[in-house]
């Protein structure tokens, strides 16, 4: 499951808006009046229904067609959260930030090397992802950006993994060399333009929506993710490293340590949070302390009893109730 209806039902009503039934796809795809928006459905399945709609219109480039189309306002709460941050750089490091409130088939990652920067798209170990929501999600950025700063904007090279032809339509939307068949999908920029003001900024909004997109976020199960605490907590009695646990899932350390980024946080940070829930729990039972040190990990009792401090502001020498 890899694309959410938060994603989807914005996007039914552009379909709407070009005479296509939104609807009918939404019900294509399994998602009903009632679904919530953090519900997703197989990324492989929405790829389809965009490919045909874009088949039966004889759109090469539908992706950018409704980026164009979604200019007259964002996409659902997240495109409003990240639109009305304070500057480009706020609203890039916002649609990272959260990007799986969308989808989880793919993270985003920013470097920043001055004078350039890149924006990228990286797919989640696993999952494939369609030319049509990349080229929909890279030219919403171009666009969006360009509209909120007065025409400041301006991207310097676009780069996307899959075949295409560099069309007059990219050329429009993009106002940059577009490259097909790239090593990555990417946004390259000024790094300049990160700090240009959004008109559309709106902080104390923006907060508020960020709260709600936390909300949602936060009740997703990441199937990625739940392979790595497994591996993580397969081997809490070893040392562990980036290397070994993207070894055992069959991925690199760079990915893994990517596609932490993206779940804002990192693999001492899930580490941690395995070892306190099999803590607290041991705690609960009555396990001695040494036994717990030992098979959580850690060289010495003193040593847990430290981290659990940090953990939660207390010794662990009582049990939890």
């Amino acid at each position: 499951m890899h694309i959410s209806v938060a994603l989807l039902r914005p996007l039914a009503e552009l379909l709407d808006r070009l005479e296509v039934d939104g609807v009918g796809v939404l019900a294509a795809l399994g998602v009903d009046a009632d679904a919530a928006p953090n519900t997703y459905v197989p990324g492989d399945a929405v790829d389809r229904q965009l490919e045909a709609i874009a088949a039966r219109r004889g759109d090469a480039a539908f992706g950018l067609t409704l980026a164009q189309l979604s200019l007259a306002r964002p996409l659902g709460l997240f495109g409003h959260m990240v639109w009305l941050s304070g500057t480009v750089r706020d609203a890039l490091a916002r649609a990272i930030k959260f990007y799986a409130m969308l989808t989880r088939r793919t993270t985003l990652s920013f470097e920043e090397q001055p004078p350039r920067a890149w924006l990228r798209q990286h797919e989640v170990p696993g999952a494939t992802h369609g030319p049509i929501l990349t080229e929909l999600a890279f030219a919403s950025v171009a666009l969006r950006a360009r509209a909120a700063t007065g025409d400041a904007f301006a991207v310097r090279a676009v780069r996307f993994k899959h075949a295409g032809t560099a069309t007059p339509a990219y050329r429009t939307v993009f106002r940059a060399p577009v490259t097909f068949g790239a090593a990555v999908d990417e946004l390259e920029l000024d790094h300049a333009q990160l700090d240009l003001r959004l008109a559309s900024s709106d902080p104390i909004t923006s907060a508020a929506l960020e709260a709600k997109v936390v909300q949602l976020t936060a009740t997703v199960q990441d199937p990625f993710m739940d392979r790595v605490r497994r591996a993580i907590a397969e081997h809490l009695g070893a040392p562990i490293t980036l290397a070994a646990i993207a070894r055992e899932l069959g991925t690199t350390a760079r990915t893994l340590c990517r596609h932490l980024e993206a779940q804002g946080t990192s693999l001492r940070g899930v580490v941690d949070a395995i070892r306190r829930e099999r803590a607290d729990a041991q705690l609960a039972n009555g396990v001695p302390l040494k036994e717990i040190a030992f098979g959580l990990g850690f060289s010495e009792p003193s040593a847990f009893s430290r981290a659990y401090k940090r953990w939660t502001g207390r010794a662990p020498n009582r049990r939890v109730k």
